[in-house]
C-alpha cells in the first residue's frame, strides 16, 4: 500500500471512528491511528488531502492577460486558486500548458466548469467584436491590442456581479501550504492601464450581457447537460 492509498484509508477509517456504535468506532480509530503511524502521516497531511486539483484545461504555453483575469475572477468566487501548469507532450514533441483549478472538492470542478461557460461566452463577443468593430484595423498586433481590451472590459463586468466566496482562516492557511508543497509561485495579476478606453468601455456594456447564472451556480447535472 502506497502513502496516498494508506490516506485514504485512513480518512474512511476516521468517518467510521464517528459511528454510533462505540465498538465499532474505537477500532476505526485504532486503526487510523495505526496507519498513520506506519506512514508517517500526521492531522496536517489528512487535512492537506482535502485540497484537489482540476485535470486541467488546455491552454497557451503564455496565458493572454484576459484569459489569466477570468480565471482569478472565477476562482475567486469559488473560494479556489488557479496556475497554469507545463508538461511536455512527447507526441507532438512540444511543451503544453494547462490551466488547473485547486481548492476544496467539489468547488474546484465547479470553477473549472465556470471558467468553461464564461470562457465560451467570452471568445464568441470577441470574435464579433473583431467582426464587426475591427474589420478596418490593419495592424494585426493593434487588432490584437484592442480585442484584448475588450475583453478586459467584459470581465470586469462579470467580477462586479460575482461574490467572493469567503474562506475560513484554515482552509486559507491550506490552500497556501498547498502551493508551497508543489512548488508553486504566486505572480500578481497587473492589468493593462488601457490602452484604448473606447475597446475597454464596449466590452463592459457588452459584458453586461453575460450568463452569469448558468456559469456561477452550475451543478453536476448542468456539467452532464452540457456535454450531451
Amino acid at each position: 500500500m502506497d502513502k496516498e492509498k494508506a490516506l485514504n484509508k485512513i480518512k474512511k477509517c476516521l468517518a467510521l471512528s464517528k459511528s454510533a456504535n462505540e465498538h465499532e468506532a474505537a477500532q476505526a480509530l485504532k486503526q487510523a491511528q495505526a496507519l498513520m503511524k506506519q506512514y508517517g502521516i500526521n492531522e496536517q497531511d489528512i487535512e492537506l488531502s482535502a485540497i484537489q486539483e482540476t485535470e486541467g484545461l488546455a491552454c497557451a504555453q503564455t496565458l493572454p492577460q484576459w484569459q489569466g483575469y477570468l480565471a482569478g475572477v472565477v476562482a475567486r468566487s469559488f473560494g479556489v486558486c488557479s496556475y497554469v501548469d507545463y508538461a511536455f507532450n512527447p507526441k507532438k514533441m512540444k511543451v503544453e500548458g494547462r490551466l488547473k483549478f485547486y481548492g476544496m472538492n467539489p468547488r474546484n470542478e465547479l470553477a473549472e466548469y465556470a471558467y468553461q461557460v464564461l470562457l465560451r461566452q467570452l471568445k464568441a463577443a470577441r470574435a464579433d467584436y473583431i467582426k464587426t468593430q475591427l474589420a478596418r484595423v490593419r495592424l494585426a498586433k493593434n487588432k490584437t491590442m484592442r480585442a484584448d481590451e475588450f475583453c478586459l472590459g467584459w470581465i470586469a463586468v462579470v467580477s462586479k456581479k460575482v461574490d467572493v466566496f469567503a474562506n475560513g482562516e484554515r482552509e486559507t492557511e491550506l490552500l497556501e501550504l498547498w502551493k508551497e508543497n508543489k512548488g508553486l509561485t504566486t505572480s500578481k495579476l497587473k492589468l493593462s492601464k488601457g490602452k484604448s478606453l473606447r475597446d475597454r468601455v464596449n466590452g463592459w456594456e457588452k459584458g453586461q450581457e453575460a450568463a452569469l447564472n448558468h456559469a456561477m451556480n452550475s451543478t453536476e447535472n448542468q456539467k452532464l447537460e452540457d456535454k450531451s
